[in-house]
């Protein structure tokens, strides 16, 4: 069982969007191969902080999810980054050799990629979690 909290939420994560999303058919990806369809998702880069206290070796983490689309315009990612905030926002994970103890989203951010045709839409969740 890993300690790692980034781990046991990235696998929630890919759990609970591939679920509420039918429009990805299951594009959920670390690493997308070169080959991806679009639109898909990944998930990105987790901050792990510890959140200690007496009795209590918790951590608190910053997960970023992004949402890749190639629709004309914003619409399609905004819809889709509004199943996945629907999905996490103050959900019930389960966690392996974790708790959730709270799961909240905390901002979105939507880019146009270099490329003029890619939109992106950048969401963060904050996670606190503990070990079983």
């Amino acid at each position: 069982m890993s300690t790692d909290p980034s781990l046991a939420l990235q696998a929630g994560f890919l759990h609970a969007i591939v679920a509420a999303v039918p429009v990805l058919g299951g594009r959920v990806y670390d690493m997308p191969p070169a080959s991806a369809l679009y639109p898909y998702v990944t998930i990105g880069e987790i901050q792990v902080n510890a959140d200690l206290a007496d009795c209590y070796a918790g951590s608190e983490s910053f997960a970023d999810v992004h949402v890749w689309s190639r629709a004309v315009g914003f619409p399609e990612a905004k819809g889709i980054a509004d199943q996945i905030r629907s999905a996490l926002h103050d959900a019930d994970l389960a966690l392996s050799g974790h708790s959730l103890e709270l799961l909240q989203f905390r901002d979105a951010r939507t880019l146009r990629d270099p490329d003029g045709i890619t939109s992106h839409i950048a969401m963060t969740f904050r996670a606190l979690t503990q070990p079983d």
